[in-house]
């Protein structure tokens, strides 16, 4: 699977970018760990009961998101797997979070899970314009 935003096969980027802005902090960190998970899982995805583990949630509470992004059109139906535009948002989110964990060790020293689960938040919660200059940045370093 593709790791770059510039990747994103087919996708309309703005289209995407939009999409990322209709999800809440909690869609997307379900998004961005659907991703990671299938990245892991391979062919078959993870499970309900493995998702809610990974992100720390009740079951029933994992099952009520997954209804969510099934009705928003990111989840499959028949499959705890993201869909192509589940795919595409997913991937903006993560190079967001790839960009926001840079920042996180290399500006403000922050290391290890303080990091990571940081810039998930960042990443999750960011707008277009700064989810576009967080990955500027990491892309092309500081503009000042």
């Amino acid at each position: 699977m593709a790791e770059d935003i510039t990747q994103i096969a087919g996708a309309d980027q703005e289209a995407v970018e939009r999409s990322c802005a209709d999800v809440t902090t909690g869609e997307a960190r379900y998004l961005m760990a659907l991703l990671d998970m299938q990245r892991e899982a391979g062919e078959n995805g993870p499970s309900q009961a493995s998702l809610a583990r990974h992100l720390n949630v009740s079951a029933p509470t994992a099952l009520e998101m997954l209804r969510r992004l099934r009705a928003m059109g990111l989840v499959q139906d028949e499959k705890v797997r993201l869909t192509p535009v589940g795919t595409s948002a997913a991937l903006v989110l993560s190079t967001r979070r790839r960009a926001a964990l840079a920042i996180m060790q290399d500006v403000l020293g922050l290391e290890g899970e303080d990091a990571e689960h940081e810039a998930a938040w960042l990443a999750a919660s960011a707008s277009p314009v700064l989810g576009r200059h967080l990955i500027s940045w990491r892309a092309h370093g500081p503009t000042n």
